[in-house]
């Protein structure tokens, strides 16, 4: 449901940054290209930046995929990278930020956001009003047409 949300915390000081991949990247021919990747390498670069991260501070990367072009870059401008699961406070603040970016697209509060969270609750309130909530949906995964026909689908292969 909706874009993605790219999280940067300076542990020590507890300085943020934040980006959002629009939706549209995970669309249509967007999302064969794979744009959302360049998003998010987009966002990191601004946020290390921002952040003014020191090429020898180490930088802790979720392991996901759609941190995969970003943890090579790094690598390859010489950032020392440590690929990580990310946790505690800084998984909170992704969260936040995540249910924030929900609001904002219409799904109400980000405290209504976040009790609708997880894939069959997006996926029912989706469905509810597919017409008008189709827009908001990650809809380049093979799985979307399935999911929209009303099929069952197991949440760990809807992406595929």
């Amino acid at each position: 449901m909706g874009g993605a949300v790219i999280v940067m915390r300076r542990v020590e000081t507890n300085e943020g940054y934040v980006g959002e991949v629009p939706v549209e990247a995970f669309q249509g021919q967007s999302f064969k290209a794979k744009a959302y990747l360049q998003h998010v390498l987009r966002i990191v670069r601004e946020g290390a930046d921002a952040l003014n991260i020191a090429k020898d501070e180490p930088i802790h990367v979720c392991t996901g995929y759609i941190l995969s072009d970003v943890r090579k870059a790094l690598i390859n401008e010489g950032y020392y990278v440590v690929p990580s699961r990310i946790t505690g406070i800084t998984q909170k603040f992704a969260e936040n930020e995540y249910a924030k970016h929900l609001s904002r697209l219409g799904l109400g509060t980000p405290d209504q956001a976040k009790r609708l969270r997880g894939f069959d609750s997006f996926l029912s309130w989706v469905l509810r009003d597919v017409d008008k909530r189709e827009r908001l949906v990650k809809t380049g995964w093979k799985a979307w047409p399935r999911l929209k026909a009303g099929e069952e689908v197991d949440p760990k292969q809807a992406k595929e």
